[in-house]
């Protein structure tokens, strides 16, 4: 069967992992989705405030995360993928672009210290489609170096936007435009480093047809971001939480969403990213929502099996 993960975010930072990650295996998960995007401001970069964590050198990161990694290992709980910085271009500003790319980039030593095989490194938005394509194969080239010396793989992901209210189309929504981004970046690297992740949260915005898309992806599908929304936000919340008034009238596809990784036999960890699940829960109260994750997690998992 699947393992099962989910993010860190929200449930747990740098001073109660111990507790965070006792809840994460009392639900049943396997993995961690690791939440470092936090650990820098896309915006105050923007502005030129200076990056201070990773500007750490590479032997300070690793002692920095010594005591969680050792907790990951007490917990039997491994690292499946890390939600690098994004987006990690700023437009006019080759100084902000660098610390972010360099950031990425000590990202990728830091999966491989610990023992995680995928880093999402969000594409960025762009102007148009030529603009986000040529601002995108520069970016991802400019990290395959650091890919190859740490042995990580990056994973794309589908993106929306909001233009005057509304949610639209943005980079690799079309999943046709993102098998291309892959398999192109694949041949510039001479070898395969660019898979997908496929965010079902933001498929659901768009009004995606899952099972297609999923089938459209194949083998380049490697990471997960499952969660729940309205068809209108981006919220984030745990499946099978918004309805539009009836027991089958579910807003996301979850249906296709398991057909689909049946279809394609999806081996990859099943990645629940639902941290507003637990945003204004009492403390108290998160091991039962976490719990109730992890049993859709095991659900799934039992369903793609079959």
């Amino acid at each position: 069967m699947n393992k099962t993960g989910i993010q860190s975010g929200v449930l747990y930072d740098d001073s109660n992992y111990e507790w965070g990650l006792e809840i994460v295996k009392n639900a049943g998960f396997d993995c961690i989705d690791f939440n470092i995007d936090t650990k820098i401001s896309y915006s105050e970069t923007c502005k030129g405030k200076a990056d201070e964590f990773f500007t750490k050198s590479d032997e300070e990161l690793k002692e920095y995360y010594r005591p969680q990694k050792e907790a990951m290992e007490k917990f039997g709980i491994s690292m499946s993928q890390m939600h690098g910085p994004f987006p990690i271009f700023c437009r006019d500003n080759q100084e902000a672009t660098d610390i972010l790319v360099n950031a990425t980039e000590k990202c990728l030593m830091l999966c491989q210290y610990f023992g995680c095989p995928y880093l999402v490194v969000h594409p960025s938005k762009g102007e148009n489609s030529e603009d986000e394509k040529e601002i995108n194969m520069y970016l991802y080239k400019r990290l395959i170096p650091a890919a190859k010396k740490y042995g990580i793989g990056i994973c794309l992901e589908n993106m929306f936007k909001s233009v005057d209210g509304h949610t639209t189309e943005a980079v690799c929504s079309d999943i046709s435009q993102a098998c291309e981004y892959i398999d192109e970046l694949n041949e510039i690297a001479g070898e395969k480093i660019f898979s997908f992740c496929y965010d079902l949260g933001h498929a659901t915005l768009l009004g995606k047809d899952v099972r297609r898309s999923i089938n459209m992806l194949g083998s380049r599908l490697t990471v997960l971001h499952i969660h729940d929304n309205n068809g209108i936000k981006d919220i984030h919340l745990q499946p099978y939480s918004q309805t539009v008034g009836c027991r089958s009238g579910y807003i996301t596809d979850w249906e296709g969403f398991v057909e689909g990784l049946k279809d394609i036999d999806f081996k990859g960890v099943l990645s629940f990213e639902t941290f507003n699940a637990l945003t204004g829960l009492p403390k108290e109260l998160y091991p039962l929502m976490v719990n109730y994750v992890g049993g859709v997690a095991k659900y799934f998992a039992e369903r793609i099996s079959k």
